[in-house]
């Protein structure tokens, strides 16, 4: 479990898990975070972070003046957003 200040996320371990096909709805999403950065530059910083941890580009809305955002995906296959609030 990681806690920070009043925030707690805990995992659970299973033997077996399929990879979602998130979009499609044939194995549906287990888990989704939406992880906010204050600016562009702190969204480039985390978006490079991403990738050499491993993550996969999904999806690219960083042309969106109002809200740009990454989609990726994690190793196991979990979708997961990065975008400027």
């Amino acid at each position: 479990m990681t806690e920070v200040g009043n925030r707690k996320l805990a995992f659970q371990r299973v033997d077996h898990l399929k990879r979602t096909t998130w979009p499609s709805p044939d194995v549906p999403m287990q888990l989704h975070l939406d992880l906010t950065v204050p600016d562009r530059a702190s969204l480039e910083h985390h978006h490079s972070r991403a990738l050499e941890l491993g993550a996969e580009l999904c999806f690219d809305r960083t042309n969106d003046p109002d809200e740009p955002l990454y989609v990726y995906a994690d190793p196991a296959g979990h979708p997961f957003c990065i975008f400027v609030a």
